[in-house]
Order: structure tokens, then sequence, then C-alpha cells
């Protein structure tokens, strides 16, 4: 695998977390979740992702109902930064994120490709006390509606 693979605009086709026998659990951001990964030659990358079913907002961002924006904010996330490819993992080394936890921190993904999509998994991570793995779909080009 080399960087040259990785290199251009993919959309998020489904997300969903993985058991430890490899069941699918449940959709991570819904059933159609939206989403865009670019990773550049410069060797900076970005990405967005939104859940499923998003409602527009009353008014500006910042003149909304409060509880509108803080349920804009937790159906999204956006990051960027560079990234770096090695042996079969991809890391994202953050700088900037609409999560601010994720600044200054490297969130590494298994890379596999699998026909035309460009697969990315977490390590194992505990969730509601269930040991999960998140995988993410990406495509090239958008589905056709």
């Amino acid at each position: 695998m080399n960087t040259s693979d990785l290199i251009g605009t993919w959309f998020l086709r489904e997300a969903y977390a993985v058991g430890a026998g490899g069941e699918r659990l449940y959709d991570v951001y819904g059933a159609q979740p939206s989403g865009v990964i670019h990773y550049g030659s410069d060797g900076r990358m970005m990405a967005l992702i939104t859940h499923d079913g998003r409602e527009p907002l009353d008014g500006d961002r910042q003149a909304a109902p409060e509880a509108q924006r803080a349920q804009a904010y937790k159906s999204s996330i956006a990051y960027a930064g560079r990234f770096t490819l090695e042996a079969g993992w991809v890391s994202h080394w953050v700088d900037v994120s609409t999560y601010a936890n994720w600044v200054g921190t490297a969130l590494r993904r298994a890379l596999s490709f699998e026909k035309d999509t460009a697969v990315l998994k977490t390590a194992p991570q505990m969730q509601n006390g269930v040991e999960t793995v998140i995988k993410l779909v990406w495509q090239r080009e958008p589905a056709e509606s």
C-alpha cells in the first residue's frame, strides 16, 4: 500500500460498530450518514462526518436556540491535520477539530481497500461496556441517488 492509493476525496457510505465476535452491532451515525474525507498529496487530510436525519437550525448558528445548537454539535465531527501511512495503518495527526480533545493527538486507523472502497477501522475500544471496533467505509465517488 502506498500513499498514492489514498490520495483524493472519499465519501462515507456507512459507519458501524463491530463486536468482538465480528458481528455488526449498530450504525454509529445513523443508517445514512454523510461524510467526506480528503487526503492531499501534501500530506494533509480533512474529514467531516454528519449523522443521518439532521434538522436545520432556526436562524443563524449563533442565534439558534441552544438545544438546536447542541444537537448540531452532537451530530457532527470535523477535523484536519497531517496524515502518515505505515504497514496497513493511517494516522491522522489532528491540528484542528470540532472535538477539542483530539487536537494534538493522533487518530490511528487500520486501513484496507475492498473493491472500490477504503475501509478505516479504529482499534478496539469500550463503548457502553462492550468492546467494539468502529468500521467506516469510504468510496471515491458518491453513490447515485
